[in-house]
């Protein structure tokens, strides 16, 4: 339904949109009145719209507000002045800080920006893929070494790769993979089919699928299911000279096990755009492993075009409530995401 329709006869005046920002107005991150009444349309007419700094926080405005944008937010603040909340929508796909949602105002719903992130996170994983497969990590160390190594590589479609992790950016990356011809497992909590990845399997099931992946791919969301889900048994069951890539959450990957097997040429290289900790200590081992590449959590975010994104979710949802829908991208507290 349009939002001028489900706008029209529907008196919402005195309702209003509470915006949360962490950052200064000059990050990619911010949200802006302009960016909120764009998203909204038409309906922006039928609601007043507050931005805030997390730092100096309008708790009046707060306690009367009906919808809250932010990522990253507090959430006893929530829990103490939102009792008008109907709906808080982050602008992150992840959510496990948030978990086990036991703040949540009573009549609230929480919901994530997860699907945002595919256009941009399933070409840069297609590019890390493509890159673990040529073993560019070790010519990149060999550059430094000053060391010629010529040892080729096989062919991207006669390799295996293992996606674990099949929501909106698993089956971007997937997809952005087929045409160059590689076998593609996915991985998911219960393995339903997926029309881009050949073969599915349940999680229950991922040491089955470690001994065929030539490159594993974690892009799962973080759960008590997935937390530690690869460690030292799992990248031992990799076959020699495979490698992995994780662009899902740090604690999915014992990171001690991958520096590791990376030392002794178990795996041939890795990437890693998420981290225990962000940023990254300087003192972190990581730093030195051979053969790592390391990115600073960027891969899926992009500099142009990203809030407006996250708040076309957060007005289709707007949308939603207006006309008395269920929710989109709505956290489950028993999933975990």
């Amino acid at each position: 339904m349009p939002f001028a329709d489900a706008a029209k006869g529907v008196k919402m005046r005195g309702f209003s949109v509470y915006v949360e920002n962490k950052v200064s107005s000059d990050s990619p991150y911010f949200v802006s009145d302009t960016q909120v009444r764009a998203a909204l349309g038409v309906l922006a007419e039928n609601l007043e719209i507050n931005v805030n700094s997390e730092r100096s926080p309008d708790l009046k405005a707060l306690e009367t507000a009906r919808y809250f944008i932010g990522s990253g937010f507090d959430p006893a603040r929530l829990n103490r002045h939102g009792a008008a909340l109907r709906l808080v929508h982050c602008t992150s796909a992840g959510v496990e800080m948030y978990m086990p949602l036991d703040w949540l105002p009573s009549n609230a719903a929480l919901t994530n920006s997860s699907g945002v992130h595919a256009e941009k996170g399933g070409a840069f994983g297609a590019m890390i893929v493509l890159m673990l497969c040529e073993e560019v990590p070790r010519h990149i160390q060999n550059q430094r070494l000053r060391r010629w190594d010529n040892r080729l590589s096989g062919s991207i479609g006669r390799k295996t790769i293992a996606i674990c992790g099949m929501g909106a950016l698993g089956s971007a990356i997937a997809t952005r993979l087929r045409p160059f011809g590689p076998r593609i497992i996915g991985i998911s909590r219960t393995g339903a089919a997926n029309e881009v990845a050949d073969e599915m399997v349940a999680v229950a099931d991922l040491k089955d699928v470690l001994p065929q992946a030539d490159c594993l791919v974690l892009s799962c969301p973080l759960t008590t299911e997935t937390r530690g889900v690869i460690g030292k048994a799992e990248i031992a069951l990799m076959k020699r000279g495979s490698s992995i890539f994780n662009v899902a959450r740090g604690p999915v990957l014992d990171n001690r096990a991958l520096c590791e097997a990376l030392a002794s040429g178990h795996l041939s290289g890795a990437a890693l755009d998420v981290f225990d900790q962000e940023p990254l200590p300087a003192a972190s081992p990581l730093w030195d492993a051979p053969n790592l590449v390391i990115f600073p959590h960027i891969s899926c975010d992009d500099s142009e075009g990203y809030i407006d994104r996250c708040l076309s979710v957060f007005a289709e949802n707007v949308r939603r409530d207006f006309a008395g829908e269920a929710f989109v991208n709505r956290v489950s507290r028993e999933i975990g995401y």
